[in-house]
Parts: C-alpha cells; structure tokens; sequence
C-alpha cells in the first residue's frame, strides 16, 4: 500500500473515534465512571475510590485519574470523559504496528494496525468507554516493548514495558501483568531463549511496576485496609476463577466462542484462518519470528473463559494480537478464491445493514449518503480487483467498515441514544436549571440521570415520600407505575413530559426492528408540579 492510502485510512479511523467522542456516554459502568471523575476533581482526593459518597472497591483507579485530569483541563463533556481512552485506543494502534513491523515487516505491520482500527471492537470501545480500553493498549505496548527487549536488549524497551504493564494493572488489575507474561511467556518457552531469565537488568522490571503501582496501594490500605489489597491482587481477577469473587453469572466456557465472531468484524474470516496456520504451525513446530501473538491470543482466551463472570468487552485485551494473525494471514499468501468471494458477501451484508438501519429502523433523511457511498467503493473495488485482487478486497473492507462505523456513529447512535431515557431526564433537568432539591427520582434511577442533570439526584420510595418533597416548580421523575401511584394519591401534576426508554447497551432485534419496537419500548415520566 502507498503511504498516502495508508495515513487516509487511519484519518478515517480518527474521525469513527472523534464522532463516537461527542456521543453520550452509555449506562451502567461508563456513566458510573465518569461520576466517579467528576467526583474526584471536585473532592481532589486522587488517591481513594467513591461513588456517592461511599468507599468504592471494585475498579483501580487510572481510568477515573485520566477522566477526572481531562474534566480539569477541558471541562465536563463526553468526549473529554472518553478523551483519554480513545488515545490510549490508538496507542494500541501503534503498538500493533510496531510489534507487528518488528517480526513481519512493514507491509503486515500496517495491515495489523489498520485491522485493529477498523473492527468492530474498536469501534465500540472508543463508544462505550471503561476500563478495557486503556489496558487494551497498555497491554499491546507491554507485549511489544517486552518482545523487542528480548530481540535488542535495550533498556529504554524494559523500562517502557515495565511503564506499560504498571498502567494494565492500574487500569483493570493482575490481567495488565498476566496477559502480557502469558503472551512473553509463550514466546519464551516455544524459541527456548532461557538466557533472557538470567539477564540482571530484569529485576528492574518489577521494581518499576512496583514503585508506580505503590499510590494505589497506600490508597486501598489507607481506604479498605488489608482486604482492599487482597480483593486487587487476588480477589477481582484469579478470584473470578476460583469462585471468591461475588460476581458469577451463568453463561459457560464457550460464551467468547460467539462474542469473537462480531467483535473481529470485518476481519472475522481472515482471522479466523490465521489462527488455524498459527495454531498449525506451532503444532508443526515450524519456525516463526514470533509466538507472543498466537501464544497471548490462545492463553488469554482461554483464561478468560474459565472465569465464572463474563461480558463481551474482556475480550478487548487481545483485539491487537488477534489483528496480527490476521494481518500474517493476508500477508502470507494469495488469498483463496473461496475466501475472497466470502469477504465479498460478508462485506455486502455489512453494507447493507448500515443502509437498512439508518434508511429503515432508525429513519434518518441522510440515509442516501452512505448508500451512495458503498456504491462507490463497491466500483473502486471492481475496478482494482482486476489488477490486484486481494489488495482490492483489503481496501475495501476498510472502506466499508468505515463508512459503515460513521453511519453508525453519526445516523444511527444518535437516534438509538434518545432511548436512554436517564441521560435525557439529567439532561432536561439541567437545561432548566433544577437544583437538588427541586429534582427527584421516585424508584427511577441511574448514573446517567446524575450525570447530565449535574448532581446526585434524591431517591424517592413511594408516593407518600414524594408528598413531602414536592413543592412549587418541583419535578418527579418515575416510571407508569409509581406514576398511577402518585395520581391515586392525589398528587397530580400541572405538567407531564413522557420520555421514551430502553436499556441502548441490550440492544434486540425487537428493539431494532421499527414495528415492533413499540411493545419493547417503555415510557418514564418528568412530573412537573
């Protein structure tokens, strides 16, 4: 590829993270988090965890101290609470390439990286922001520094690893060490490079991560004593898989197996075959120039589904490896015919999909531009075809999925939002400047509802606790049943807004589909008295 191309594919990588930036930030976690930010500028205490007031212990702090840096430097928005993990989301699109140009060269190493800003992981976790984010890049950093250490043996590279593994633990716990050492382990362990072990200037590595890791720890001791210690270093993360931690759900060994699948996209098939001759080869013993990503992506996966606790944005750690497979994959070989009529279809659907969304499903009256703009790249794409095939269908999954993401992010996301029904009651209520006192939540709740009104918003129980705090210019906000409770108990309002609502991040097909949205759909209400 040119460089012209490649640097016009990576500005339109920057501008699906720069319209995800400006879009609300979602419930539950991203809006508890950024809470908690905005919380710990105001309170310029940085070295203890609350949430409302209350000792909070279940995330490290690194993301809330980057978000609460950026409130204070930009003010409180939704794309300076998501700055500093978008920015660490195209570190890790710099630490893909420069692994990736260490072992394979510069045609693989833009490939990785340009696979990795164009997937669906990508784009969702430059949307829907939290911790994994910042360890997703620190930990491909730590993996690529680690790895070019023990090719070069530079001691700026052990010293930015070491950097790099301290901000994984700091942004997530024990899995910004483990999944690194997993991947460096591997590698390790397969080339038999036993010398490396016996280098002094390792010990410098775990006083590094030590000595920036060592905030923290007087703050977990200062705030919840020894168990604040243990539940980091054990207890949230290996506690997952011992069963000590509290948080287990039903879901089994092979949850990931399908979570991957979309995740990968547009890039699921590609993949998908790099890891069967990655997997082939180390079987085979045949000589690579590494076995980090195939060794980190294989173990890491497998630990985390052994955990009793998992959701689809755990697996954001090793999208970086999982684009080198699949960037060696493209590289390695003339693509089969077979593959590139199935990268053809798959890119069709995807396209497709976009259209439908934003021309159908979510009404929106600039549906024609991107129609007009797959058309286009569908004819750039024929056109190069019958020179150079496979760099055809390449350029234009990237083009597809970019287009498709800024229809997401501009079309779609934006109408999906309005169903957040939290944000938009802050919202109101901020725009119309309700102090505390005059803005209530009666058994209707969340972070997003204190985040965009601005405050903590009071709880109300029941109807007879709303007697006594509504007065003149006063709102409730509650749901169609507590609703019926206040009109029984004589309460009734001068005024009534009804807001549509619908948890955006369990998005079904129900939801999506416009016919039958409605009887998925419900209603909350602002009670003005």
């Amino acid at each position: 590829m040119s460089t012209h191309r490649e640097w016009h594919l990576l500005l339109g990588i920057a501008a699906i993270a720069a319209t995800s930036g400006v879009l609300d930030v979602m419930e539950v976690d991203a809006a508890q988090y950024a809470i908690m930010a905005r919380d710990m500028l105001a309170s310029d205490d940085w070295t203890k965890l609350h949430y409302h007031g209350k000792d909070y212990l279940d995330k490290p702090p690194l993301h809330f101290w980057l978000a609460a840096l950026s409130f204070k430097l930009f003010g409180v928005h939704n794309w300076s609470y998501k700055l500093p993990s978008i920015a660490f989301a195209f570190l890790a699109i710099l630490s893909t390439y420069r692994f990736t140009l260490l072992h394979h060269g510069r045609e693989s190493a833009w490939r990785a990286a340009l696979m990795l800003g164009t997937s669906a992981a990508f784009l969702v976790m430059t949307n829907d922001v939290r911790c994994d984010t910042i360890l997703t890049g620190s930990v491909i950093t730590a993996i690529w520094l680690g790895s070019a250490w023990m090719r070069q043996r530079r001691t700026s590279q052990l010293v930015g690893a070491s950097v790099a593994v301290a901000a994984g633990m700091l942004a997530k716990g024990p899995i910004g060490l483990m999944a690194p050492a997993l991947a460096l382990g591997a590698d390790l362990i397969i080339r038999r490079d036993w010398s490396i072990l016996r280098r002094p200037m390792l010990l410098v590595a775990p006083l590094i991560v030590g000595a920036l890791l060592t905030p923290m720890c007087l703050g977990l001791y200062e705030q919840h004593g020894l168990r604040g210690l243990h539940f980091y270093f054990w207890e949230q993360s290996f506690g997952r898989i011992t069963g000590e931690n509290r948080w287990k759900d039903d879901s089994t060994a092979l949850f990931f197996t399908h979570e991957v699948l979309w995740q990968l996209l547009p890039w699921t098939l590609i993949v998908l075959l790099g890891l069967w001759h990655s997997l082939r080869s180390v079987i085979r013993r045949a000589p690579r120039p590494e076995y980090a990503s195939i060794g980190g992506a294989t173990l890491v996966f497998i630990a985390l589904s052994m955990s009793r606790f998992k959701l689809p944005h755990y697996l954001y750690v090793i999208a970086p490896l999982f684009a080198v497979i699949g960037a060696q994959a493209w590289s390695a070989q003339v693509l089969p015919r077979w593959l590139r009529w199935s990268q053809s279809t798959l890119l069709t659907m995807l396209a497709a999909a976009a259209v439908l969304l934003c021309a159908w499903c979510f009404r929106h009256p600039a549906w024609p531009v991107p129609l007009l703009a797959f058309v286009l790249i569908a004819w750039r794409m024929r056109a190069l075809g019958r020179r150079e095939p496979d760099q055809a269908l390449f350029i234009g999954s990237m083009h597809v999925w970019i287009v498709a993401g800024l229809t997401l992010n501009v079309l779609v996301y934006p109408a999906v939002l309005r169903y957040q029904v939290n944000a938009t009651a802050g919202r109101w209520a901020a725009e119309r400047r309700l102090e505390q006192g005059a803005f209530h939540g009666l058994q209707a709740h969340g972070p997003a509802l204190d985040l965009y009104a601005g405050y903590p918003v009071p709880w109300l129980s029941d109807a007879g606790e709303a007697r006594d705090a509504i007065r003149e210019g006063g709102v409730i906000y509650t749901d169609a049943e507590h609703y019926r409770e206040l009109l029984d108990s004589g309460l009734v309002p001068r005024a009534v807004d009804s807001i549509p609502s619908y948890s955006v991040q369990m998005l079904s097909l129900d939801f999506v589909l416009p016919d039958s949205r409605a009887a998925v759909v419900e209603h909350r209400y602002l009670l003005q008295y």
